[in-house]
């Protein structure tokens, strides 16, 4: 008798698309008791890669972002660009959804720099890493980066590194761009995802040598 086709849950999905990226295969299928096939299935149905390469893909291809970091970076954008309400609402998403304690933290610190900012201010608070923002934003990329020079030895999940690539890719400076970039990748893998959608980096990703820090697979 053929073996029934497994269903996943929405709160089976919810996981796979959440976490698919930082585990392996294995890690997978122990938790859900699942086989390697059944997962590979779930996976290519939803777009996903685990951390160890499975479904194998072909071609170039992005890895699929994790929600929170999405929610989390969508509102830096927003807040950067004065839209407090959609900024509020997207770290309000962050905090209602994660179980990461860095990541809540920094979400309540954006939103305590919302507070601040509906009375009064304009320079992103007590924030560095939004100050930074703020500073490129407004043109003033020395200012940012020295900000970003200032923090990047604190900056464990590379996010700083990840600025300054951006901001010496806009001065044509390609090997302290890449090697910022590189930092920003070895910190955190999250970030070849966010690499590869930075508008300040197409000149660096269209260039094959440094494909391994796009989220970009041979």
């Amino acid at each position: 008798m053929p073996k029934k086709k497994r269903k996943w849950s929405d709160q089976e999905e919810s996981y796979l698309k959440r976490y698919a990226g930082s585990k392996t295969l294995a890690d997978l299928a122990a938790r859900f008791d699942a086989t390697d096939d059944e997962l590979r299935a779930a996976l290519a149905r939803l777009g996903l890669t685990t951390k160890d390469g499975e479904p194998p893909r072909h071609g170039g291809h992005v890895a699929a972002a994790d929600p929170e970091i999405v929610d989390y970076e969508a509102g830096v954008k927003a807040l950067a660009d004065g839209k407090l309400d959609a900024a509020g609402k997207s770290f309000e998403r962050v905090l209602a959804t994660t179980d990461r304690p860095h990541l809540a933290a920094r979400a309540r610190q954006q939103l305590a720099v919302i507070a601040r900012r509906r009375g009064g201010g304009d320079d992103g608070g007590d924030d560095p890493f939004t100050r930074a923002v703020f500073a490129k934003n407004r043109g003033d990329h020395e200012a940012a980066l020295a900000i970003v020079e200032k923090h990047a030895k604190k900056d464990e999940d590379g996010r700083f590194a990840l600025l300054a690539a951006a901001l010496h890719s806009a001065a044509d400076r390609e090997k302290e761009a890449i090697e910022a970039l590189r930092r920003a990748v070895e910190r955190d893998p999250v970030n070849r995802v966010r690499a590869y959608h930075d508008p300040d980096l197409a000149a660096l990703r269209k260039k094959k040598d440094h494909a391994d820090l796009f989220a970009l697979e041979s």
